[in-house]
């Protein structure tokens, strides 16, 4: 006989149900006994599942934002990456050399972010950020946090810091330099007290305490205290006393002209205090700022004849856009107060200067700007000799998308006798300065000239 499927099927289903009616009590009873013991076994596995899936909703988890790949949450905080890379190739000629170079201009990476402080209706907010030297050998200008870098406070009150950061003086006018970190950077002349490569109105001051205001009808105000954390100089001692806790004279910019790094003496800018503010106004097309900035006890005693005075800047300028096009102008007036001899006051001047942004479609922006710096009284160095200066920028930007453009950039510094200014100063990678002379001493009156093919990559 042939035993089909369903034949053994049935077979087997009636022999265990024979079995089954022929246990005995003590067999069903073992059985019961082993099934609440699985039922157990599954209750608790089921309550080790609950609480896991309960921690896993509560512990602090890294998760992309969509937005931005750079993005996360951690602990409940915002935090994100980003940076700037600005590289160029340069021609360059300063009167009297030409030479060849590659710049890495203002380029930076940073971690910022922020945490709500639960119902306070407060925010705290972070910021470290650091100069990425990207072309050149890294010094103490790309240390850890030498960029903007604070913790603070933000709520209904605006936002309150402390770190280092850029002025407000310095932040007032900013977005109405197109050429900035460029060769064509207006700091060759607006708030450069000096020549050379002394923007010292055009400053990121450590040690600060300062507030960001919220907008009113428009209106918004930026304010910083410096504490210059300096105490009086001890001449017999050779100590012309650095900052409590840094190792640069206060105002100075550890690689450049001007307050000189360790080793040497804080006598050519180091301040007691700095004190800066701003009244910015946006609406529409126009923007416009008020703009203040006071060093206080500033030792110049190792100029020809210096002494310590306060020196102070202040501005107005003016952005707006028609049609195509965003026309920007600011007029400057830096200021010493009394006690040195006018003949030896390069330090107090005026400064004009006029920007053109020109939107030519196909992604492309033409940009123009000239810069003007008056006669000073005089000058340690070179007397009452004229030392006005104009600076003429052009350039050419194309925006590949948001993040990669590309410029090409020619300057032109013209001055006058006396004038020692420098194309580049104040964030250029590698500025083009006044020639010196086999002892070392600045000629001046040089007339400085610069083309360059950059790119910019955001991210």
């Amino acid at each position: 006989m042939k035993i089909t499927p369903v034949a053994l099927a049935c077979a087997l289903i009636f022999g265990v149900t024979g079995n089954a009616l022929a246990a005995d009590s003590t067999e069903v009873e073992l059985l019961k006994q082993q099934m609440a013991a699985l039922q157990q076994q599954m209750a608790n596995l089921q309550g080790k599942l609950s609480a896991m899936s309960a921690q896993q909703q509560t512990a602090p988890v890294a998760t992309s934002s969509s937005s931005s790949p750079l993005s996360t949450k951690i602990a409940g905080a915002d935090v994100t990456l980003y940076g700037h890379a600005d590289l160029s190739a340069e021609a360059t000629d300063n009167g009297k050399e030409r030479t060849n170079q590659v710049s890495s201009n203002l380029s930076y990476v940073g971690v910022r972010g922020g945490k709500d402080l639960g119902n306070t209706g407060l925010r705290a907010v972070f910021q470290v950020e650091t100069l990425a030297n990207i072309s050149g050998t890294p010094t103490e200008t790309g240390g850890l946090a030498s960029r903007n870098s604070f913790v603070g406070l933000h709520g209904g009150f605006g936002t309150i810091m402390l770190g280092k950061t850029d002025t407000p003086y310095k932040q007032a006018t900013a977005a109405m330099d197109p050429f900035s970190a460029s060769v064509g950077d207006y700091n060759s002349i607006m708030g450069n007290t000096g020549g050379d490569l002394r923007a010292e109105f055009d400053a990121r001051l450590p040690h600060s305490i300062f507030y960001y205001s919220p907008t009113f009808s428009g209106f918004s105000a930026r304010l910083l205290y410096s504490p210059g954390q300096k105490l009086h100089n001890l001449a017999g001692a050779s100590n012309n006393a650095f900052p409590q806790g840094e190792k640069v004279c206060a105002g100075a910019t550890p690689g450049s002209s001007g307050s000189t790094p360790d080793g040497n003496s804080c006598d050519d800018g180091a301040f007691q205090n700095a004190y800066s503010l701003s009244l910015d106004y946006a609406a529409g097309p126009l923007t416009g700022t008020l703009a203040y900035e006071r060093h206080s006890a500033v030792d110049r005693t190792g100029d020809t004849g210096g002494i310590v005075s306060d020196e102070s800047a202040a501005k107005a300028g003016l952005s707006y856009r028609f049609g195509g096009n965003r026309v920007s102008g600011i007029v400057e007036k830096l200021y010493r107060d009394g006690g040195i001899n006018p003949a030896l006051n390069e330090r107090a001047r005026t400064g004009y200067y006029l920007s053109d942004v020109q939107d030519l479609g196909h992604a492309t922006d033409l940009m123009l700007a000239w810069a003007h710096a008056g006669q000073t009284p005089g000058g340690p160095d070179f007397g009452t000799a004229d030392d006005k200066a104009n600076m003429y920028s052009l350039g050419l930007k194309y925006h590949y998308d948001k993040q990669t453009s590309l410029y090409l950039v020619g300057a032109m510094l013209k001055q006058g006798a006396g004038a020692h200014y420098a194309l580049g100063a104040g964030g250029h990678g590698v500025a083009i300065a006044s020639p010196r002379d086999e002892s070392g001493a600045t000629i001046p009156g040089q007339t400085e000239k610069a083309l360059s093919v950059g790119m910019q990559y955001n991210f």
